[in-house]
């Protein structure tokens, strides 16, 4: 019998951080795509984390509430939505050990963000607070309307994104976020970006599989439509 990869989802918290959780969109894609998806407890001990690290086969960051400020040296600022540090620590600490053991990894929409953070980089807590652009882009749709593109974003050639989406140059995406990339991590590189110059998706060079895309391509996929 095949044996269908193993890959770790870290999740969302509540408020009281009485439940984990995390959104179906995200267990079916991985289940129609012939994987195994798992989710991840932060409540983990290092030993433990590490040993998932070992046996599972990718890592999935999935979206959610707002990154910590502190998790790259800055203060909070207006705008900034509800964090959850023990979610934060958790990731960090599973980016770091996928990392060492060479795993795929992939950031969507908040898990991009984690993903900068986690190697280096900073966000805009806010993108109208801080991000000052003459081109008005929408980043936060409706969630009721995420089966639609929001924008378009710019691809840039000969990247992964590139090939995944079979050569376009611009693909429309939906759009659930208002934190943002600000200073990209220096070992990650750009696949695209907005017309506003936000960077919404990135890739690591030297590495097989660690990816992260701003949008949610979970519930969208690739589309060639920006209406």
């Amino acid at each position: 019998m095949h044996r269908q990869p193993l890959i770790g989802i870290s999740g969302s918290m509540n408020t009281e951080e009485s439940q984990y959780f995390i959104k179906r969109d995200y267990v079916r894609s991985l289940t129609e795509a012939g994987a195994i998806p798992l989710l991840l407890a932060p409540d983990m001990t290092d030993e433990q984390a590490r040993q998932c690290a070992e046996e599972l086969d990718g890592l999935l960051l999935s979206g959610g509430n707002d990154v910590s400020p502190r998790c790259f040296g800055q203060e909070p600022v207006q705008g900034l939505g509800e964090v959850n540090p023990l979610r934060d620590q958790s990731e960090l600490r599973l980016v770091k050990l996928f990392l060492e053991k060479e795993k795929p990894i992939l950031g969507i929409c908040r898990g991009v963000q984690m993903l900068n953070v986690a190697l280096g980089g900073s966000l805009y807590q806010d993108i109208g607070k801080q991000h000052k652009s003459s081109v008005q882009i929408n980043h936060s749709q409706e969630e009721k309307d995420a089966v639609h593109p929001a924008h378009k974003v710019n691809v840039i050639r000969d990247t992964p994104l590139h090939q995944f989406s079979k050569g376009l140059l611009q693909i429309g995406v939906n759009s659930l976020h208002h934190q943002a990339i600000n200073k990209l991590a220096e070992p990650l590189r750009s696949m695209a970006a907005a017309d506003d110059g936000i960077i919404e998706a990135v890739y690591h060079p030297e590495k097989d599989f660690v990816i992260g895309v701003q949008w949610h391509p979970e519930i969208l996929g690739i589309s060639d439509s920006f209406s």
